[in-house]
Parts: structure tokens; sequence; C-alpha cells
């Protein structure tokens, strides 16, 4: 993923099942996870710091958005 005027970003992991990090180069910007909570159908979102959370949700939303389009 290509942010204007910020780095390249790659999503590696499993999108679907909500379980991925978002890493900045080689190191991990921020991690999604549902591991850590009980609920159906709600997972976490761990910034890293130094990380813009606005982007790092706004690519979450995306990516959740593209993964269950029926939601």
């Amino acid at each position: 993923m290509n942010v204007a005027g910020g780095p390249d970003l790659d999503v590696k992991g499993n999108i679907v099942d909500h379980e991925y990090t978002i890493e900045d180069g080689h190191a991990k910007a921020a991690e999604v996870s549902k591991r850590w909570f009980r609920v159906a159908d709600t997972y976490g979102v761990q910034v890293a710091p130094g990380q813009d959370p606005v982007v790092i949700l706004a690519i979450t939303v995306v990516l959740d958005t593209m993964a269950h389009p029926e939601r």
C-alpha cells in the first residue's frame, strides 16, 4: 500500500480471519488480531509507536470491508 508522502506499507497474514500485521519495511507498524477478545466479530488493532493511528485504522477498515463486503 502506498501512502502519499509516507512509507510503503505491506500487509501480511490472514485478512479474512483478522490475524495480520502491517509492516513499514521490515518493522511492524501495527498488528491486527481477534485472539485478544472472546466476543464474536471483535478484533483489536495495536499501533506501534511513531505510526499514524488514523492511517493504520483506515487501512484496517478498508481491508475489513474488502474481506467482508456483506457486512
